[in-house]
């Protein structure tokens, strides 16, 4: 952070005749404190930034003494650091949240850094992955599992703060996801009923608006990517049915699932070779205690669909889909997030449950088959 702020906090304290122990007290410090930003032993936390600001109405920029146009290129520079971090390893959630605490030291309470470390935090928190208890024949997240995770508090800290103070609608729309996230998820409904009034609804949603009003090139390339989402979303509905907590009817939407993507995508999944990964892994396991040849087989379809990942990343270029159902429709490297689909699935195969399945032939062969090839392309 900048020494300069805290000359700048008592230049502006005597020139408006503002006593040590009042600005504390304004701000709900210690004299201490204070005393320690003036003096350079210590910095403003970036809660009191704004505040000071306000108090002696400047900018942020003059407190930290930043000259407008560096300041932009600099701020510009970290954001494109972060998404190079994104496209380099999804994991990679620590090394996000720290490029950004580093870079609002540099420049406090800007809301550009602000809203990617409430992402980071936000993703780091998702990568636990969402756990579920049944209740009367209902699926529940579980909140206690949920709340005892790292990051969302602070997550929800910063997206509530910028809810309340930015004028960038992107921001907001990007706070509103993240908090209903986490409320939905931590069991705050109140809060969560309230954030969800100012979405709108799938109808009104801009791939249904544009449906209608969007035509040529531009309305087909618009509706094959409404399909695609619908798709997905579709999914995550099938998951929250009572039913789902049955194996056989798990094991039926599942196989619903996988015809549909197969129908819509011909063969040439692109970038959701990973949704299809994912299908076939949850799939197998909906099958594996009762049908474990087609569990099996399941595996193996995982298996094709996460090598088929590593491939076409390694891979230049944007590429077109085939299917005449998406053909409007690109990928290239940086749409795949997530690398290491290969040694995920192998972590699966490897799980306890799955003990069942080493008397199977065929699963035998696919984990030397897997084991392979992590040998082979590391």
């Amino acid at each position: 952070m900048n020494v300069i702020i805290g000359e700048k906090i008592k230049a502006l304290r005597k020139r408006d005749d503002i006593t040590q122990e009042r600005l504390a007290e304004v701000l709900g410090v210690t004299n201490q404190a204070v005393s320690k930003w003036e003096s350079g032993n210590s910095y403003p936390d970036i809660e009191y930034i704004s505040p000071i600001a306000n108090i002696f109405n400047v900018t942020i920029d003059y407190l930290f003494d930043h000259d407008t146009a560096e300041k932009a290129k600099k701020i510009e520079e970290y954001c494109e650091q972060y998404e190079t971090h994104k496209r380099i390893n999804q994991p990679l959630n620590d090394e996000r949240i720290e490029l950004m605490r580093h870079a609002l030291a540099e420049f406090p309470a800007e809301e550009k850094l602000l809203v990617k470390l409430a992402e980071a935090l936000f993703n780091k928190w998702l990568s636990n992955g969402l756990n579920y208890l049944t209740k009367d024949g209902y699926t529940y997240p579980d909140f206690k599992w949920h709340k005892s995770l790292d990051s969302w508090e602070e997550s929800m800290k910063i997206s509530e703060g910028l809810l309340a103070s930015s004028t960038d609608d992107a921001i907001r729309a990007k706070c509103r996801y993240y908090l209903a996230m986490i409320y939905g998820r931590t069991n705050e409904k109140e809060k969560l009923l309230a954030i969800v009034e100012k979405f709108d609804s799938i109808w009104c949603s801009k791939e249904n608006i544009l449906h209608f009003t969007l035509f040529g090139e531009e309305g087909i390339k618009n509706n094959q990517q409404y399909l695609v989402s619908l798709l997905g979303m579709l999914g995550n509905l099938f998951f929250l049915t009572p039913e789902f907590t049955n194996t056989d009817t798990r094991a039926e939407q599942y196989g619903i699932l996988i015809s549909m993507w197969k129908f819509i995508f011909r063969g040439d999944y692109g970038a959701y070779n990973s949704r299809m990964a994912s299908l076939y892994s949850e799939y197998a396991e909906a099958l594996y205690q009762t049908k474990p040849d087609e569990a099996v087989k399941a595996f193996e379809q995982a298996f094709a669909h996460a090598k088929m990942i590593e491939m076409l990343d390694s891979e230049e270029g944007e590429k077109t889909y085939t299917s005449p159902y998406v053909n409007r429709l690109t990928y290239n490297r940086e749409h795949f997030g997530q690398r290491g689909w290969v040694h995920n699935l192998y972590i699966t195969l490897t799980e306890h449950k799955y003990h069942v399945l080493r008397v199977n032939a065929g699963f035998i062969t696919l984990i030397k088959e897997v084991e392979d090839w992590i040998a082979e392309n590391g």
